[in-house]
């Protein structure tokens, strides 16, 4: 640290002494073939706040630049005051990256920072853009009573585009907080309906009408459904889709039903299946057997998330003969699932009949993934859990054995454990903790993480049958750090609420460097070829906004790392991830990378991102976005898009290989 402290002195030093023409530099420089840029992104990297303050005021532009840009990944709301007066720099890059990283701090700190930046006149375009990135920030860190001030203002215009931006986004950040208004939601209304708008703003209030609870939409249901059939984006469709669901009336319904088979996008037909779940199961059966036989297998998958959720017990007889009718393996073993669900008791042969097909299915598909489908519906019916231990024991494959653990989390998890385990509730609450210590014990990281989970279950009070807190502190010795952070602080939580102790999270620290020879390799033309049995996917880099994992997945790449590797996990209409040494998402190398936290939305579908278990947990994987993941942006490292493919990204299914990734420069 002495070291850097030096040639942070030297640098400034060397600035101050330069004849006046040569620093009468006025503009930010993107990029780092600067050393002195490099220097800050690798103090960004150390998280050296201290030598970071110091290149705050700095004279040239770029680097105060890249200083307060660093403080929205670090994420440490120590450095708001040293923040607060970039907000009246003289570029106007600096203070709008000061504006997001005062967000990105999320303390309600920085909200007098910011409502004293606002300029309630605004009399120019740069106050203007300044203005709606201060609305944006807000969302993340303001008290609610702005938001109803927020949603209220009536002097913005239709066409003023920013200012709509602004509005939409942080209306938005506040339903992250779980902060919702009705003046916020008319706003949003007001927004999606007027074509007048900024499609971006459009999307991000579609967005909120889609995800957010507790609001009503039902008289909105005509306006969205003329939208609905008028509209050509398919983002926008299908945000519209789950939003006209949650309206809940049978115009709402119908108008769902008639669309899907007229909708050409599979993930339109998607949100159209999953915005059916607000309706009763009679009215809304038959378009779910004709989606279980769709041609793309997501709509399937999302039809047995629907049928889980409110399907008739009774007609499980009825769906179990449907199911066993299915061609599509993973379109059948997710309709197994949602069947074992909802089979109840008074129905014992169907019950058996399914479970006897499900043990059948494990037993004989070789596919780990699809298997380890079949096993995670096992533990929809709660006896399963002796079984389902066995499974656990005599598994070798870390995707099936934490499929394993994780059925019998969900048994453990059930609302009506007592109800179905009757008088046996205490037996078994007491066998399934030390199934769960017997996982933490075993050394299997993805088991012990998922265990660990499990003991916290907030009904099942775990506490009662644990008497020492030596098998967890064993277990985070076991532990290889940092590759193995998620689980070490599953095991530390756990421990902590065991012991009814306070948590601290463990965070790893610097351990890996970028290779800028890499990153000045990387041009506009560089791209990343992912190779697939289904096709090709290329990828665009972000050099400029995240190099450090540019830089890593390069690589990784280059390495041969991503060969064979699989996309272990895959939710429809959301993400495919990859690039996990197990296949269960529980692995890693032994580094661990820093999250870079920019100015870029997932606002679009084939972005690509870092995954993470937390900040500052990133290492070897990665996702690709379906459709716009609004509420990922500035928590999750994006640092690509998907230039060709994306259809190919809409095709993959958990396990699907990634044969090849290769790098051309």
């Amino acid at each position: 640290m002495n070291g850097i402290w030096v040639t942070v002195l030297c640098l400034l030093l060397f600035s101050a002494c330069l004849p006046p023409e040569k620093q009468a530099i006025k503009n930010v420089r993107i990029g780092f073939e600067d050393p002195v840029t490099r220097q800050i992104y690798d103090l960004q990297d150390r998280q050296a706040m201290d030598s970071l303050y110091l290149f705050l005021h700095a004279g040239d532009p770029t680097y105060r630049y890249y200083a307060t840009m660093a403080m929205a990944s670090i994420g440490d709301s120590s450095c708001i005051d040293s923040l607060r007066p970039l907000l009246k720099d003289p570029n106007k890059d600096i203070r709008l990256a000061c504006v997001y990283a005062l967000g990105q701090l999320r303390s309600v700190r920085a909200e007098l920072p910011l409502l004293e930046a606002f300029d309630p006149w605004d009399s120019l375009s740069e106050s203007t853009a300044m203005n709606a990135a201060i609305l944006e920030a807000m969302g993340k860190c303001g008290q609610p009573h702005y938001l109803s001030s927020m949603a209220t203002v009536t002097t913005y215009q239709p066409t003023d585009s920013l200012y709509q931006l602004g509005l939409a986004n942080g209306i938005f950040q506040y339903s992250l907080r779980g902060m919702v208004e009705p003046e916020g939601t008319k706003r949003m209304i007001e927004l999606v309906v007027d074509d007048r708008r900024p499609g971006s703003a459009r999307l991000i209030a579609a967005t909120y009408l889609a995800r957010t609870s507790g609001i009503t939409l039902d008289t909105l249901v005509p306006d969205l459904v003329t939208l609905l059939r008028s509209e050509s984006d398919p983002s926008m469709r299908m945000a519209l889709a789950l939003a006209i669901g949650k309206g809940g009336s049978e115009l709402a319904r119908t108008s769902l039903i008639g669309l899907f088979p007229l909708e050409k996008d599979p993930m339109v037909r998607c949100n159209m299946i999953k915005g059916l779940v607000h309706f009763p199961y009679l009215d809304i059966k038959e378009v779910l057997r004709s989606a279980f036989r769709d041609d793309h297998p997501y709509v399937g998958i999302a039809a047995s998330d629907v049928l889980m959720a409110v399907g008739d017990p009774k007609e499980t007889p009825e769906w179990l003969l449907f199911a066993r009718s299915i061609k599509h393996p993973w379109v059948k073993a997710n309709l197994y699932t949602a069947i074992s669900r909802m089979c109840p008791v008074y129905l014992p042969v169907t019950r058996t009949s399914v479970q006897s097909d499900i043990r059948r299915a494990i037993e004989s598909i070789s596919d780990p993934y699809l298997k380890a489908v079949y096993v995670r519906a096992l533990g929809k019916f709660g006896w399963n859990f002796p079984y389902l231990l066995q499974l656990w024991q005599q598994n070798r494959i870390p995707h099936v054995k934490t499929a394993a653990m994780e059925a019998i989390r969900d048994i453990s998890d059930r609302p009506d454990f007592n109800t179905i385990f009757g008088i046996s509730s205490k037996n078994v609450r007491k066998n399934l903790a030390q199934y769960f210590i017997t996982a933490i014990e075993s050394g299997d990281v993805g088991s012990m993480a998922t265990a660990a989970g499990a003991l916290r279950l907030p009904n099942a009070n775990y506490r009662a049958f644990i008497r020492s807190d030596s098998t967890f502190r064993k277990a985070m010795n076991l532990c290889q750090l940092p590759q193995d952070i998620e689980t070490y602080n599953e095991l530390s939580q756990t421990r902590a609420y065991i012991q009814r102790g306070d948590y601290h999270v463990r965070r790893p620290t610097f351990n890996h460097p970028i290779d800028w020879s890499i990153v000045g390799k990387v041009k506009g033309n560089s791209r990343a070829v992912i190779k697939t049995a289904k096709g090709t996917i290329i990828l665009k880099f972000y050099p400029n906004d995240a190099p450090g994992s540019v830089c890593n997945f390069i690589q990784l790449a280059e390495s041969g790392f991503f060969n064979k590797k699989t996309f272990h996990r895959v939710v429809p209409n959301f993400v495919i991830q990859g690039g996990c040494p197990r296949g269960d998402g529980y692995g890693a190398l032994g580094y661990t990378i820093r999250s870079e936290l920019n100015q870029i939305s997932y606002n679009r579908p084939g972005c690509v991102g870092m995954a993470s278990a937390g900040p500052h947990t990133e290492g070897t994987q990665f996702f690709i976005t379906h459709s716009p993941t609004l509420h990922l942006d500035g928590r999750y490292s994006l640092f690509g898009e998907v230039e060709s493919g994306l259809d190919i990204v809409q095709q993959i299914l958990p396990g699907e290989q990634i044969l090849e990734v290769e790098i051309i420069y």
